[in-house]
């Protein structure tokens, strides 16, 4: 287990639509339970689950860009509904690419529907998003001269530009409220 690969990942979650009985801040904190239970190592170690896990508080956003029409019952266009949003931080032992299989299955037990992918700058309206912001990798640990022990973990940024991958998220300059969220995170 020594050898295991250990990476930070940070993740952006959005809901502006109810599933079921759960409201878009409900399905989040769902959804924030899932993420750990599909990333978090069973075999680390850490004093308290904060040390492996951090998340902010869920703050309501206005849509940013441009959303597919949205019609109510009577088939009258509406505004599109206010995204819930959280940035939740985990270490894992899965590198990116599964990070992003594991978010998908996520998104898919809460209802998200990829009819398709962003058509011509144009967003759906959905039941949970997840977006790998950044993810870093755990290169070790700096020693202290007297005693030999653990000072400061390294982490060291991961970029990749992959056809299914984009590290860090090209959208995270283009949304004003991510940098809101990520200036609360202890990384």
């Amino acid at each position: 287990m020594e050898n295991m690969e250990l990476y930070k990942v940070v993740l952006l979650l959005g809901s502006n639509l109810p599933l079921g009985n759960l409201s878009p801040e409900q399905i989040i904190e769902e959804a924030d339970k899932e993420i750990v239970d599909a990333l978090l190592p069973d075999y680390l170690v850490v004093e308290s689950l904060e040390e492996a896990v951090f998340t902010t508080d869920i703050i309501s956003t206005q849509p940013c860009g441009e959303f597919e029409e949205t019609r109510n019952e009577k088939g009258e266009a509406v505004p599109t509904p206010d995204f819930m949003n959280q940035v939740l931080c985990c270490i894992t032992d899965k590198a990116p690419e599964e990070v992003l299989s594991q978010t998908q299955r996520i998104e898919k037990l809460f209802g998200r529907m990829r009819t398709y992918k962003e058509k011509n700058g144009i967003f759906q309206n959905r039941t949970l998003d997840i977006d790998i912001l950044k993810a870093f990798k755990h290169g070790g640990a700096d020693k202290t001269a007297d005693k030999g022990e653990d000072k400061t973990t390294v982490w060291t940024e991961i970029e990749m530009n992959t056809p299914k991958l984009i590290i860090p998220h090209p959208q995270i300059k283009t949304r004003p409220f991510v940098s809101v969220l990520l200036n609360k995170l202890k990384i």
